[in-house]
Protein backbone atom coordinates (compact mmCIF):
# COMPACT_ATOMS: atom_id res chain seq x y z
CA UNK A 1 0.00 0.00 0.00
CA UNK A 2 2.83 2.42 1.01
CA UNK A 3 3.98 1.74 -2.57
CA UNK A 4 0.67 2.37 -4.35
CA UNK A 5 0.46 5.44 -2.53
CA UNK A 6 4.08 6.63 -3.32
CA UNK A 7 3.26 5.91 -7.12
CA UNK A 8 0.48 7.69 -6.54
CA UNK A 9 1.94 10.63 -5.41
CA UNK A 10 4.46 10.54 -7.84
CA UNK A 11 1.82 10.42 -10.68
CA UNK A 12 0.01 13.25 -9.87
CA UNK A 13 2.99 15.89 -9.29
CA UNK A 14 3.68 18.90 -12.18
CA UNK A 15 6.34 18.32 -14.46
CA UNK A 16 8.19 21.84 -15.78
CA UNK A 17 10.21 21.49 -18.61
CA UNK A 18 11.80 23.82 -20.01
CA UNK A 19 13.31 23.53 -24.05
CA UNK A 20 13.91 26.02 -27.18
CA UNK A 21 12.18 25.64 -30.34
CA UNK A 22 14.17 26.09 -33.52
CA UNK A 23 13.79 29.01 -36.21
CA UNK A 24 14.97 30.87 -38.77
CA UNK A 25 14.77 34.26 -37.57
CA UNK A 26 12.65 36.82 -39.99
CA UNK A 27 13.12 39.92 -37.22
CA UNK A 28 15.23 42.20 -39.50
CA UNK A 29 17.94 42.71 -36.19
CA UNK A 30 19.07 38.88 -36.68
CA UNK A 31 16.89 37.90 -39.51
CA UNK A 32 18.23 34.79 -41.41
CA UNK A 33 20.19 33.28 -37.91
CA UNK A 34 18.57 30.16 -36.94
CA UNK A 35 17.32 31.15 -33.10
CA UNK A 36 15.90 29.19 -30.48
CA UNK A 37 12.58 30.05 -29.16
CA UNK A 38 12.24 29.79 -25.50
CA UNK A 39 9.37 26.91 -24.57
CA UNK A 40 7.99 25.63 -20.74
CA UNK A 41 5.94 23.14 -20.42
CA UNK A 42 4.02 22.07 -17.57
CA UNK A 43 2.30 18.50 -17.27
CA UNK A 44 1.05 16.06 -14.36
CA UNK A 45 3.58 13.31 -14.55
CA UNK A 46 1.30 10.67 -15.80
CA UNK A 47 0.34 12.76 -18.81
CA UNK A 48 3.81 13.26 -20.06
CA UNK A 49 4.31 11.69 -23.58
CA UNK A 50 0.82 11.09 -23.61
CA UNK A 51 -2.11 12.31 -26.43
CA UNK A 52 -3.43 14.85 -23.55
CA UNK A 53 -4.81 17.76 -25.15
CA UNK A 54 -2.58 20.50 -25.81
CA UNK A 55 -3.26 24.19 -25.02
CA UNK A 56 -0.47 27.35 -26.04
CA UNK A 57 -0.27 30.47 -23.79
CA UNK A 58 0.86 33.67 -25.94
CA UNK A 59 1.57 36.76 -23.86
CA UNK A 60 0.86 40.52 -24.17
CA UNK A 61 3.18 43.38 -24.89
CA UNK A 62 5.20 43.85 -21.79
CA UNK A 63 5.60 41.39 -19.52
CA UNK A 64 6.82 36.99 -21.05
CA UNK A 65 5.72 33.73 -20.34
CA UNK A 66 6.39 32.57 -17.04
CA UNK A 67 5.57 35.61 -15.00
CA UNK A 68 2.13 35.79 -16.67
CA UNK A 69 1.14 32.08 -16.54
CA UNK A 70 3.38 29.81 -14.42
CA UNK A 71 3.71 32.42 -11.13
CA UNK A 72 4.18 29.98 -8.46
CA UNK A 73 2.42 32.21 -5.49
CA UNK A 74 -0.02 30.82 -4.09
CA UNK A 75 -2.74 29.54 -6.21
CA UNK A 76 -2.19 31.84 -9.18
CA UNK A 77 -0.59 29.87 -11.83
CA UNK A 78 -3.28 29.24 -14.47
CA UNK A 79 -0.48 26.54 -16.28
CA UNK A 80 -0.96 24.69 -13.30
CA UNK A 81 -4.19 24.77 -13.07
CA UNK A 82 -4.60 23.78 -16.69
CA UNK A 83 -2.44 20.84 -16.25
CA UNK A 84 -3.81 19.16 -12.91
CA UNK A 85 -7.17 19.38 -14.95
CA UNK A 86 -5.53 17.20 -17.52
CA UNK A 87 -4.10 19.45 -20.33
CA UNK A 88 -0.55 19.69 -21.43
CA UNK A 89 0.42 23.22 -21.32
CA UNK A 90 2.99 25.37 -22.48
CA UNK A 91 4.22 28.96 -22.76
CA UNK A 92 6.42 30.59 -25.17
CA UNK A 93 8.51 33.91 -25.34
CA UNK A 94 8.90 35.60 -28.25
CA UNK A 95 11.44 37.13 -29.89
CA UNK A 96 12.56 40.30 -27.40
CA UNK A 97 11.06 38.57 -24.36
CA UNK A 98 12.17 36.30 -21.33
CA UNK A 99 14.44 33.19 -22.47
CA UNK A 100 13.95 34.13 -26.21
CA UNK A 101 16.77 36.24 -28.29
CA UNK A 102 16.53 39.77 -27.52
CA UNK A 103 18.58 41.36 -30.57
CA UNK A 104 20.34 44.57 -30.08
CA UNK A 105 18.47 45.27 -26.71
CA UNK A 106 21.38 44.42 -24.66
CA UNK A 107 22.88 48.05 -25.55
CA UNK A 108 21.49 50.56 -23.36
CA UNK A 109 22.10 53.10 -26.46
CA UNK A 110 19.44 51.13 -28.25
CA UNK A 111 16.70 52.14 -25.69
CA UNK A 112 14.18 54.70 -27.19
CA UNK A 113 15.76 58.47 -26.16
CA UNK A 114 11.96 59.13 -24.51
CA UNK A 115 13.01 56.40 -22.11
CA UNK A 116 16.67 56.78 -21.95
CA UNK A 117 16.58 59.28 -18.35
CA UNK A 118 15.39 56.03 -16.30
CA UNK A 119 18.64 54.51 -17.02
CA UNK A 120 21.08 57.39 -16.41
CA UNK A 121 23.40 57.40 -15.03
CA UNK A 122 22.36 53.59 -14.10
CA UNK A 123 24.37 52.62 -16.99
CA UNK A 124 24.45 55.26 -18.67
CA UNK A 125 26.42 58.19 -18.38
CA UNK A 126 24.95 60.52 -21.11
CA UNK A 127 21.93 60.25 -23.41
CA UNK A 128 22.98 58.68 -27.08
CA UNK A 129 21.62 57.86 -29.98
CA UNK A 130 20.33 54.41 -30.99
CA UNK A 131 22.94 52.26 -32.55
CA UNK A 132 20.01 49.98 -34.55
CA UNK A 133 18.03 52.85 -35.35
CA UNK A 134 14.99 51.20 -36.71
CA UNK A 135 12.11 49.50 -34.01
CA UNK A 136 12.54 46.21 -34.10
CA UNK A 137 9.53 43.91 -35.74
CA UNK A 138 6.15 43.68 -36.85
CA UNK A 139 3.30 41.22 -35.80
CA UNK A 140 4.18 39.03 -38.79
CA UNK A 141 7.04 38.20 -37.69
CA UNK A 142 5.14 36.78 -34.19
CA UNK A 143 3.45 35.12 -36.57
CA UNK A 144 5.69 33.04 -38.05
CA UNK A 145 7.38 32.10 -34.50
CA UNK A 146 3.75 30.84 -32.79
CA UNK A 147 3.73 29.31 -35.86
CA UNK A 148 6.80 27.28 -35.45
CA UNK A 149 6.10 26.73 -32.20
CA UNK A 150 2.31 25.29 -32.98
CA UNK A 151 4.19 23.21 -35.66
CA UNK A 152 6.62 21.24 -32.86
CA UNK A 153 4.19 20.83 -30.57
CA UNK A 154 1.65 19.13 -33.06
CA UNK A 155 3.89 16.97 -33.99
CA UNK A 156 5.92 15.95 -30.49
CA UNK A 157 2.85 16.19 -28.95
CA UNK A 158 1.29 13.78 -32.04
CA UNK A 159 -2.05 15.74 -32.55
CA UNK A 160 -3.70 17.71 -35.47
CA UNK A 161 -4.87 20.97 -33.59
CA UNK A 162 -3.78 22.72 -29.96
CA UNK A 163 -5.78 24.95 -28.06
CA UNK A 164 -4.24 28.77 -27.76
CA UNK A 165 -4.87 31.40 -25.21
CA UNK A 166 -3.54 34.59 -25.89
CA UNK A 167 -3.26 37.63 -23.22
CA UNK A 168 -3.72 41.36 -23.88
CA UNK A 169 -1.57 42.06 -27.07
CA UNK A 170 -1.03 38.14 -26.73
CA UNK A 171 -4.63 38.31 -28.87
CA UNK A 172 -3.91 39.54 -32.11
CA UNK A 173 -0.91 37.36 -32.16
CA UNK A 174 -3.11 34.42 -31.44
CA UNK A 175 -6.04 35.95 -32.70
CA UNK A 176 -4.33 37.14 -35.96
CA UNK A 177 -2.54 33.46 -36.39
CA UNK A 178 -6.08 31.98 -35.60
CA UNK A 179 -7.29 33.66 -38.52
CA UNK A 180 -4.63 32.28 -40.98
CA UNK A 181 -4.04 28.67 -39.60
CA UNK A 182 -7.76 27.72 -38.83
CA UNK A 183 -7.12 23.85 -39.03
CA UNK A 184 -4.18 23.90 -36.65
CA UNK A 185 -6.00 25.30 -33.42
CA UNK A 186 -8.90 23.63 -31.88
CA UNK A 187 -10.37 26.57 -29.42
CA UNK A 188 -9.33 29.90 -28.46
CA UNK A 189 -9.53 31.39 -25.26
CA UNK A 190 -8.78 35.88 -26.05
CA UNK A 191 -8.15 37.39 -22.35
CA UNK A 192 -8.33 41.12 -22.73
CA UNK A 193 -7.30 41.35 -26.39
CA UNK A 194 -6.12 44.40 -27.94
CA UNK A 195 -8.55 45.68 -30.81
CA UNK A 196 -7.99 45.53 -34.26
CA UNK A 197 -6.67 47.48 -36.34
CA UNK A 198 -7.87 49.63 -40.18
CA UNK A 199 -4.71 48.39 -41.33
CA UNK A 200 -2.46 47.92 -43.44
CA UNK A 201 -0.38 45.77 -41.25
CA UNK A 202 3.61 46.78 -42.13
CA UNK A 203 5.70 44.34 -43.64
CA UNK A 204 8.35 45.51 -42.13
CA UNK A 205 9.54 47.66 -38.88
CA UNK A 206 9.86 51.68 -38.81
CA UNK A 207 12.79 53.31 -38.65
CA UNK A 208 13.15 54.81 -34.37
CA UNK A 209 14.78 52.20 -31.76
CA UNK A 210 14.38 48.38 -30.89
CA UNK A 211 13.01 49.10 -27.37
CA UNK A 212 11.81 51.38 -24.31
CA UNK A 213 11.46 50.81 -20.77
CA UNK A 214 9.07 50.27 -17.83
CA UNK A 215 9.78 51.13 -14.42
CA UNK A 216 8.03 48.98 -11.60
CA UNK A 217 6.59 52.40 -10.45
CA UNK A 218 5.11 52.98 -14.45
CA UNK A 219 3.65 49.58 -13.97
CA UNK A 220 1.75 49.87 -10.86
CA UNK A 221 1.06 53.05 -10.44
CA UNK A 222 0.03 54.25 -13.85
CA UNK A 223 -1.07 50.85 -15.55
CA UNK A 224 -2.69 48.97 -12.68
CA UNK A 225 -3.42 50.78 -9.77
CA UNK A 226 -6.13 53.24 -11.73
CA UNK A 227 -7.94 50.23 -12.21
CA UNK A 228 -7.83 48.81 -8.86
CA UNK A 229 -11.33 50.39 -7.48
CA UNK A 230 -12.68 47.35 -4.93
CA UNK A 231 -11.67 46.16 -1.59
CA UNK A 232 -9.44 43.05 -1.97
CA UNK A 233 -9.12 43.43 -5.57
CA UNK A 234 -5.76 42.80 -5.32
CA UNK A 235 -3.72 40.72 -2.56
CA UNK A 236 -0.84 41.92 -0.87
CA UNK A 237 3.02 40.24 -1.79
CA UNK A 238 1.72 39.45 -5.00
CA UNK A 239 3.20 42.52 -6.48
CA UNK A 240 6.46 41.71 -5.63
CA UNK A 241 6.13 38.29 -6.43
CA UNK A 242 5.23 39.86 -10.08
CA UNK A 243 8.08 41.74 -9.98
CA UNK A 244 10.47 39.55 -8.84
CA UNK A 245 9.38 36.63 -11.49
CA UNK A 246 10.05 39.47 -13.92
CA UNK A 247 13.47 40.47 -13.72
CA UNK A 248 14.59 37.01 -13.05
CA UNK A 249 13.52 36.74 -16.94
CA UNK A 250 15.18 39.90 -17.32
CA UNK A 251 19.32 39.47 -16.06
CA UNK A 252 20.15 42.90 -17.83
CA UNK A 253 16.91 45.15 -17.22
CA UNK A 254 17.13 44.09 -13.30
CA UNK A 255 20.63 45.41 -13.37
CA UNK A 256 19.51 48.95 -14.99
CA UNK A 257 17.38 51.74 -13.74
CA UNK A 258 17.01 52.40 -9.87
CA UNK A 259 19.45 50.17 -7.77
CA UNK A 260 17.64 47.10 -6.21
CA UNK A 261 14.28 47.43 -8.74
CA UNK A 262 15.78 47.48 -12.10
CA UNK A 263 13.74 47.82 -15.26
CA UNK A 264 11.66 46.14 -17.50
CA UNK A 265 13.09 46.08 -21.09
CA UNK A 266 10.02 46.38 -23.71
CA UNK A 267 10.54 45.73 -27.61
CA UNK A 268 9.17 48.41 -30.16
CA UNK A 269 6.97 47.02 -32.99
CA UNK A 270 5.35 48.87 -36.04
CA UNK A 271 1.95 49.28 -36.56
CA UNK A 272 0.99 46.32 -34.25
CA UNK A 273 -2.04 44.62 -34.76
CA UNK A 274 -4.28 42.44 -36.58
CA UNK A 275 -7.52 43.69 -38.81
CA UNK A 276 -10.72 43.96 -38.88
CA UNK A 277 -10.76 41.84 -42.08
CA UNK A 278 -8.42 39.32 -39.89
CA UNK A 279 -10.70 39.27 -37.20
CA UNK A 280 -13.96 38.35 -39.40
CA UNK A 281 -12.12 35.29 -40.95
CA UNK A 282 -12.04 33.95 -37.19
CA UNK A 283 -14.11 30.65 -37.16
CA UNK A 284 -12.73 28.70 -34.30
CA UNK A 285 -14.51 28.42 -31.33
CA UNK A 286 -13.77 31.41 -29.08
CA UNK A 287 -13.54 32.51 -25.29
CA UNK A 288 -13.42 36.32 -24.65
CA UNK A 289 -12.86 37.03 -20.75
CA UNK A 290 -12.57 40.85 -19.72
CA UNK A 291 -12.32 42.46 -16.32
CA UNK A 292 -14.61 45.09 -16.26
CA UNK A 293 -12.16 47.79 -15.62
CA UNK A 294 -10.54 47.15 -18.60
CA UNK A 295 -11.91 49.30 -21.89
CA UNK A 296 -14.65 46.78 -21.93
CA UNK A 297 -17.03 48.16 -25.08
CA UNK A 298 -13.55 48.43 -26.81
CA UNK A 299 -12.39 44.52 -26.19
CA UNK A 300 -16.17 43.14 -26.97
CA UNK A 301 -15.88 44.75 -30.39
CA UNK A 302 -13.23 41.94 -30.79
CA UNK A 303 -16.34 39.83 -29.66
CA UNK A 304 -18.71 41.21 -32.28
CA UNK A 305 -16.15 41.23 -34.97
CA UNK A 306 -15.19 37.44 -35.11
CA UNK A 307 -17.24 34.94 -37.06
CA UNK A 308 -17.11 31.81 -34.70
CA UNK A 309 -20.18 30.19 -34.39
CA UNK A 310 -19.53 29.32 -30.66
CA UNK A 311 -18.03 32.20 -28.90
CA UNK A 312 -18.80 33.69 -25.41
CA UNK A 313 -17.94 36.46 -23.41
CA UNK A 314 -17.36 36.81 -19.70
CA UNK A 315 -17.39 40.02 -18.27
CA UNK A 316 -15.86 39.79 -15.09
CA UNK A 317 -16.77 42.04 -11.88
CA UNK A 318 -13.83 43.89 -9.82
CA UNK A 319 -11.55 43.22 -12.08
CA UNK A 320 -8.83 44.79 -14.06
CA UNK A 321 -6.39 44.29 -17.24
CA UNK A 322 -4.63 42.33 -14.61
CA UNK A 323 -6.84 39.91 -13.69
CA UNK A 324 -4.44 37.04 -13.46
CA UNK A 325 -2.61 38.31 -10.64
CA UNK A 326 -5.95 39.73 -9.03
CA UNK A 327 -8.87 37.93 -6.46
CA UNK A 328 -10.60 36.91 -9.98
CA UNK A 329 -8.15 34.72 -11.68
CA UNK A 330 -10.24 31.98 -10.44
CA UNK A 331 -12.87 33.01 -13.16
CA UNK A 332 -9.67 32.88 -15.69
CA UNK A 333 -8.77 29.27 -14.52
CA UNK A 334 -11.93 27.71 -14.17
CA UNK A 335 -13.71 28.97 -18.03
CA UNK A 336 -10.67 28.13 -19.81
CA UNK A 337 -11.28 24.93 -18.41
CA UNK A 338 -14.78 24.50 -19.48
CA UNK A 339 -14.04 26.03 -22.91
CA UNK A 340 -11.38 23.87 -24.00
CA UNK A 341 -12.60 20.28 -23.05
CA UNK A 342 -15.99 20.96 -23.73
CA UNK A 343 -16.71 24.12 -25.63
CA UNK A 344 -19.30 25.92 -23.49
CA UNK A 345 -19.28 27.75 -20.18
CA UNK A 346 -22.01 26.88 -17.70
CA UNK A 347 -23.31 24.34 -20.42
CA UNK A 348 -23.81 27.81 -22.89
CA UNK A 349 -21.44 27.90 -26.50
CA UNK A 350 -22.75 31.42 -27.66
CA UNK A 351 -23.84 34.39 -26.05
CA UNK A 352 -22.25 35.66 -22.50
CA UNK A 353 -22.29 36.42 -18.82
CA UNK A 354 -21.45 38.49 -15.89
CA UNK A 355 -19.22 37.26 -13.12
CA UNK A 356 -20.30 38.72 -9.97
CA UNK A 357 -17.25 39.51 -7.29
CA UNK A 358 -18.44 36.53 -5.26
CA UNK A 359 -18.41 34.13 -8.22
CA UNK A 360 -21.95 33.90 -8.97
CA UNK A 361 -22.90 33.91 -12.96
CA UNK A 362 -25.24 35.91 -14.52
CA UNK A 363 -26.57 35.49 -17.90
CA UNK A 364 -26.19 38.79 -20.58
CA UNK A 365 -28.99 38.96 -22.76
CA UNK A 366 -26.46 41.51 -24.84
CA UNK A 367 -23.36 39.28 -24.20
CA UNK A 368 -20.58 42.00 -22.91
CA UNK A 369 -23.18 44.53 -21.89
CA UNK A 370 -21.60 46.26 -18.92
CA UNK A 371 -24.62 47.09 -17.69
Amino acid sequence: MTVLGANAAAQSELVTHDFFVEHVSTVPANAGQKVGLFVRQKVLAQNKGSTSPVVLFVHGATVPGVPDFDLDYKDYNWMAHLARAGFNAYTVDLTGYGGSPKPMMDDPCNVDPEYQSIITPRPLQNGCAPKYPQQLNTIRDDWKEIDAVVEHLRKVNHVQRIHIIGWSAGGPRAGGYISQYPDKIERAMLYAPSPTIAGPIPDKPAAGAPMSLQTRDDFELKRWDPDVRCAGQVEPGIRDAVWAEIMKWDKIGSTWGPQGVGVMRRRIATGFGWTREMASKVVTPTLIVVGEYDRLKERHTVYEQISSKDKVFINVACASHFMVWEKQHRVLHETSVEWLTHGRVKNVSRGGFRVEEDGNYKALENAGSSK
